[in-house]
């Protein structure tokens, strides 16, 4: 019913072996307590340096039995569709092979199936309720530290389900990534363009975001973790305290939440909801609460969004909750909840960047004023939301067309450098570009997608208002008038010659 070790290796290593300039796989720097080696699988097509990585891992709680299963079973169904040309089908929800494709030929993604192989074994063999990872707790007659509790995000703060005790089902371990099977998840976070994080576990049918400690707040920066005691054993200790997100990342987390949940509504109707961590119970030294919390910790990492799946609904005999009899269903829920997690990655600016430009200036330039100025105002951003909508349809469309992404990248190049330059003038030439590539773009939509065909008509209007205006106050206007204001009472933007 469920794999073991050996079979979950062998998986990742056919993948690797029959399909290299797909698949590669990789023994990651350290063998788990027990001496077993861990593995993390790419699939990658295409060219292009430092591209968005995403990365998957599950097993981390042994007897989540399902979920390492369902990550190579991920991987095998994208492998298959790539090379065949065909659909991705889980019962009522479909990826087509272009989407596939554009995924694939996107984003790198990383699977990590199990990363804790002693704690599976043990469970399929002795406990089939173990929790930890097999570490000896020195001076006691209790083994295992939970690795969802091991890592550098206020570690040893005892905030909720978080334990100092070695007896505990949470315990935190004797320090931060005290445990190989957590450092090998730090590893790759360290050193792969990691933008995206998802720890798969189950039960509850819910896909978490930060934070876990405490409720957010985006009002007050000052009041961050980072500014909080670690290793105390006790809880946080500050009546009311709550973290702070951006409103910008706040917005995607819930936007790109309730996406996967749509989802994997659409396979059989299960309602997963989404929800921050904190909702579900407190914890500190979460993985995907860490894999966010890097950037804020040191700014010179970049920004990685760390969600948590919980799959699977709680039935009634609490092992049946984490490996039920069959958990094909659960599974084909989980694959469709991570697939759209992968494609919520992808980023058009990015993919006509690496694969048309020959320096990321401009793009860089463009990724500046979205997080730092529109990300700053309401306005701005319903801006990046628009923007974020289009990602997937406009990439697929340019992945399709050459001709129509070099119009593209020449739009970005040009944006780029006015963006760059707060003296320079849009210029006519600069609109009747955009609108021309925007054009096109409406026609290929037609009116089978009214979302998709009213917003890139939004950006028409803009680019109209735009012409002949320096682009210092172009900017200004983006961050005071969202798109919405650009719309008319059928749901269609107005204002641009792009019907």
């Amino acid at each position: 019913m469920y794999r073991t070790i050996a079979q979950l290796d062998s998986v990742t290593s056919a993948l690797a072996a029959w399909f290299p300039q797909l698949c590669t796989r990789t023994q990651l720097p350290e063998p788990s307590v027990q001496g077993r080696p861990v593995f993390a699988l790419r699939l990658r097509a295409g060219g292009g340096a430092n591209r968005r990585g995403v990365l998957f891992v599950g097993g981390t709680h042994a007897r989540e039995l399902m979920n390492p299963d369902a990550l190579v079973e991920l991987a095998v169904d994208l492998v298959v569709s790539y090379f065949n040309g065909t659909n991705v089908v889980y019962g009522g929800r479909t990826w087509t092979a272009q989407e596939v494709k554009l995924v694939l030929e996107s984003l790198d993604l990383w699977f990590v199936p199990c990363v804790n192989p002693d704690g599976r074994h043990h469970v399929m063999t002795v406990d089939g309720m173990w929790r930890k990872n097999l570490r000896d707790n020195p001076g006691t007659a209790c083994d295992g530290v939970d690795l969802n509790r091991n890592a550098a995000i206020l570690w040893g703060v005892t905030e909720g389900q978080t334990s100092c005790s070695p007896c505990s089902e949470v315990f935190v371990g004797s320090g931060a990534f005290s445990e190989p099977e957590t450092r090998n998840v730090k590893h790759l976070l360290d050193t792969q363009n990691i933008h995206t994080f998802a720890d798969v576990h189950s039960f509850s049918e819910l896909v978490l975001y930060p934070w876990g400690h405490a409720f957010n707040q985006t009002s007050n920066p000052s009041q961050r973790f980072t500014g909080l005691p670690t290793g105390t054993c006790r809880p946080i200790g500050i009546p009311g305290y709550q973290e702070h997100i951006t409103p910008q990342d706040l917005l995607r987390f819930t936007t790109v939440a309730q996406r996967v949940v749509n989802a994997i509504a659409a396979v059989r109707g299960r309602a997963y909801t989404p929800q921050t961590g904190r909702a579900l119970y407190a914890t500190t030294g979460t993985q995907s609460d860490y894999a966010y919390s890097r950037h804020i910790a040191n700014p010179a990492l970049c920004k990685t969004y760390g969600f948590t799946f919980e799959t699977g609904p709680r039935v009634a005999s609490l092992e049946d909750s984490f490996h039920p009899p069959d958990p094909t269903l659960i599974k084909r829920d989980a694959k469709a909840g991570l697939l759209a997690l992968a494609q919520q990655s992808i980023c058009a600016f990015d993919l006509i960047g690496l694969r048309l430009l020959k320096r990321q200036t401009e793009v860089d330039a463009l990724r500046r004023v979205r997080d730092g100025l529109l990300g700053s105002t309401e306005a701005g951003r319903e801006w990046i939301t628009l923007i974020e909508r289009l990602d997937l349809p406009v990439a697929s469309m340019l992945l399709a067309d050459e001709r129509l992404a070099g119009q593209a990248a020449s739009l970005i190049e040009r944006a780029g450098k006015l963006v760059e330059d707060e003296k320079s003038v849009v210029g006519d030439e600069d609109v009747d570009l955009g609108l021309t590539v925007l054009k096109e773009l409406v026609e290929r939509t037609g009116e089978r997608d009214s979302q998709v065909h009213a917003d890139l008509k939004a950006l028409g209007a803009a680019l109209e208002r735009a012409r002949r205006v320096p682009s210092f106050e172009v900017l200004e206007q983006l961050t005071s008038r969202g798109p919405a204001v650009q719309m008319n009472h059928s749901g269609v933007g107005g204002g641009s010659d792009l019907s």
